[in-house]
């Protein structure tokens, strides 16, 4: 037969309300009151009537009103490991673990614990994580895995890289690296040189050792996570518990805060300063080449070890020649008479001006070379490169009336050297060849007489010039 409330009974959450799976039950009438003992069987199949309890945490672990923090998180752990729905799989075994959980969630926390002795349940009823699966693991979610994993899981271990014990430890961090523009001479970039430059980097504060707080007393245990630098937020779904770690927000994964922040550094633990710095450019670095100057980096934070340097180089170019690789290139410009009759010019080098040798009968476009005058090998600085130069030759616009009646005269001797035979000085038959040798040499006589002329009036430059026709005509 149902039983239905009696009127004027105790409020569900009344300390003299409990439940177990046999319990004394009472109601409290304004003029009767009777007792009798009801053997409850598993609340949730219970259709006929519900009583509500307010549970005894500390009965629930097995645990005297007075018990440490330590005593409480033992007791958790035993209870925890026999009556977790993954190993225990009686009937009431979740049921029983969830209120495990959430007795250990209120005893756990010293303010949910003060309000508990103080008021009872209905003291923490509204707090975060009560009345949901998700506030069973709340609180301190980790000491579920020490529970069954060992202190060493507290801190999720080498699980996922994060951390290593029960309590994670604020570590160091490498600073981050730096970068300098540094724009060098051409020279410089070709022979090398020493730069000395200022840098702005940030340095550990001396004031606090790198710290951010003013003493070491000003660091506190995070109360968010318990020191750990994670939280664990654990939600029921239809497909089982669901459990997500995360950062703290509260710490930023360090475990602690700072109560009173370090006056100089605002609490960054770095401050920012300008450094004077030397460094050796080697021989042979290009546009984009990049130096590594190791531990001029911003500081670590917490300790950490300092970042790099980076110096990003330009180099400046100079007219006249261009770089590609280990060597160089240059256009240099000659008369039309040194490029038939051969001189020799003064050419700018990266080791100063030196004389080039340009050969009787040299060609527009043709290249002349000067080695081992170009770049040393940045993995060998003993080897170099070469130093190409093109030849322009310049042709005259404007000649004077005797210039160009010696070209003139250079041009009808071509004309008459192109109109001779095809086949002098080849041996004829039947008489002939006694013939040829007599006209060739006839030929000959009158060419001599030509070239005596042109010799008189041009003197050397018309020598060095005939030469050049007879070697190629």
């Amino acid at each position: 037969m149902a039983m239905a409330p009696v009127a004027g009974a105790l409020p569900c959450n009344s300390p003299l309300h409990r439940w177990d799976k046999t319990a004394s039950v009472s109601f409290c009438g304004a003029k009767s009151t009777w007792s009798g003992r009801v053997r409850l069987q598993q609340q949730r199949q219970s259709k006929r009537f519900r009583i509500c309890a307010a549970g005894d945490y500390y009965g629930v672990l097995g645990i005297q009103r007075g018990a440490s923090k330590q005593e409480i998180k033992s007791a958790y752990r035993k209870l925890a490991r026999k009556f977790h729905p993954d190993i225990n799989k009686e009937k009431g075994a979740e049921e029983k673990f969830k209120e495990i959980s959430s007795a250990y969630e209120v005893l756990s926390d010293d303010d949910k614990r003060r309000l508990y002795d103080q008021f009872g349940e209905a003291g923490v009823k509204g707090s975060p994580g009560m009345g949901s699966t998700a506030g069973a693991y709340a609180s301190n979610p980790f000491d579920l895995l020490e529970s069954f994993f060992g202190a060493g899981m507290g801190g999720m271990g080498n699980f996922g890289g994060m951390g290593t014990g029960t309590r994670r430890r604020s570590t160091a961090v490498q600073g981050e690296d730096v970068r300098y523009d540094m724009t060098l001479e051409f020279s410089e970039a070709i022979f090398g040189a020493e730069k000395e430059f200022e840098a702005s980097h940030l340095e550990s504060c001396r004031a606090c050792g790198g710290s951010g707080a003013v003493s070491s007393t000003s660091r506190r245990v995070c109360p968010t996570c318990g020191g750990r630098g994670q939280v664990m937020r654990t939600q029921e779904t239809p497909f089982g518990m669901f459990s997500q770690v995360s950062t703290c927000t509260s710490c930023g994964g360090e475990g602690e805060v700072i109560a009173d922040y370090c006056r100089k550094c605002g609490g960054e633990g770095r401050v920012r300063l300008k450094k004077s710095l030397k460094v050796t450019i080697p021989a042979g670095v290009d546009n984009g080449s990049t130096l590594r100057v190791r531990g001029e980096g911003d500081a670590g934070l917490r300790g950490g070890p300092p970042g790099d340097l980076y110096l990003y180089l330009s180099v400046k170019e100079v007219p006249g020649i261009q770089r590609d690789g280990v060597n160089l290139y240059s256009t240099v410009s000659i008369n039309y008479t040194d490029a038939i009759l051969g001189t020799a010019i003064k050419v700018q080098t990266v080791g100063g001006t030196m004389d080039l040798q340009i050969p009787p009968g040299t060609q527009p476009g043709d290249v002349l070379v000067l080695s081992k005058m170009g770049v040393p090998r940045l993995s060998r600085p003993s080897a170099r490169g070469d130093h190409f130069f093109t030849i322009k030759i310049v042709i005259p616009k404007r000649l004077s009336e005797s210039e160009k009646s010696l070209i003139e005269e250079l041009a009808n001797l071509q004309k008459q050297q192109k109109s001779r035979s095809p086949i002098k000085g080849k041996a004829r038959v039947n008489g002939e060849n006694a013939q040829s040798q007599s006209q060739g040499q006839q030929d000959e006589e009158e060419d001599g007489g030509v070239l005596g002329k042109v010799t008189s009036a041009i003197g050397s430059a018309a020598q060095g010039a005939l030469r050049w026709l007879r070697e190629n005509l």
